[in-house]
């Protein structure tokens, strides 16, 4: 390379010196500018990983609250299926009951006396209770048979209470106080 640079005057010399030195200064800005950037390139692709972790997250979370949003719809669905077929109608709840009593009473082949409704609210202005007392004297197995109708009955109807009023009198029989519940919307 010096038997080259012999070759050239000393002008050339100067020339090329001065060319050097600044293509030498351009290749530093150069890197430097390169080396800047590559750490501007590092913080984006850590902010860029930042953002996809939060955007992972975010997309779970909807999918969270879509399902959750689901659930409650078909919550919602179940509740009117229920309201039709479950609870009783408010209109009508009294002569529906009787007819499902008296349906009830017939299938376990029992009579009964003293009926007595009450009302009670539950949740207010919308969810109510009926209640129904009567009296049962019958055996065990006729109480028995009673119980079970009242289980397998299709709408909310369920024995509240049993109150036993006397069983000693005659041998195998109850005389029983027994309150129902039934329910309907307003």
């Amino acid at each position: 390379m010096k038997e080259l640079f012999s070759l050239l005057s000393m002008a050339e010399r100067r020339t090329a010196s001065i060319l050097g030195a600044v293509l030498g200064a351009a290749a530093c800005l150069f890197l430097l500018a390169a080396v800047r950037e590559h750490r501007g390139a590092l913080r984006s692709a850590e902010d860029l990983r930042s953002m996809d972790i939060n955007y992972e997250t975010l997309s779970r979370s909807r999918t969270d609250v879509k399902k959750e949003r689901q659930a409650w719809a078909d919550a919602e669905k179940d509740m009117v299926t229920l309201k039709a077929s479950r609870f009783y109608d408010g209109r009508t709840v009294v002569r529906n009951l009787r007819l499902d009593l008296q349906r009830i009473f017939d299938a376990a082949g029992i009579a009964v006396s003293d009926i007595n409704y009450g009302y009670q609210e539950i949740v207010k202005d919308s969810l109510q209770k009926v209640t129904v007392d009567f009296r049962f004297s019958g055996n065990y197995s006729m109480l028995k048979r009673l119980l079970d109708l009242i289980e397998r009955h299709p709408r909310f109807l369920h024995a509240d209470k049993i109150d036993f009023l006397s069983i000693g009198k005659q041998p195998g029989l109850l005389d029983l106080k027994i309150g129902l519940a039934g329910y309907y919307e307003n």
